[in-house]
């Protein structure tokens, strides 16, 4: 049985963070972080919902930026892209997690079939 929740949403939030900072980071350590990255994203896929969940990956990218921001203390245009990007995964997830359970058109995921 998938799970699905806000709980799953962060399992993406983590697997997303791992893979965006594997990216940024491959010249030094991402290689190492690579293999966590990937096992983070085979669990989730394993045991949890794909849709809408994976929107936690959006969220995980803004997680690594304030990550950045906070290092560096100076890096606004960091902090402001970590802002967004966590926010907008947040809110689309919840846009679309209520269309999901109200059995209605999720703004992210319209009907398949209109009703004229």
């Amino acid at each position: 049985m998938r799970r699905d929740g806000w709980l799953v949403f962060a399992a993406w939030v983590l697997a997303g963070a791992l893979a965006v900072f594997s990216l940024l980071a491959a010249a030094s350590i991402g290689l190492f972080v690579a293999p966590l990255a990937a096992v983070a994203v085979w669990l989730a896929l394993r045991h949890a919902r794909v849709w809408p969940e994976t929107l936690g990956i959006v969220s995980g990218a803004g997680g690594v930026c304030l990550l950045i921001a906070f290092l560096s203390r100076e890096a606004t245009s960091w902090l402001a892209a970590g802002l967004v990007l966590v926010a907008a995964g947040m809110v689309a997830y919840a846009l679309a997690r209520r269309g999901t359970h109200t059995g209605g058109a999720s703004p992210l995921r319209p009907r398949e079939h209109a009703e004229y």
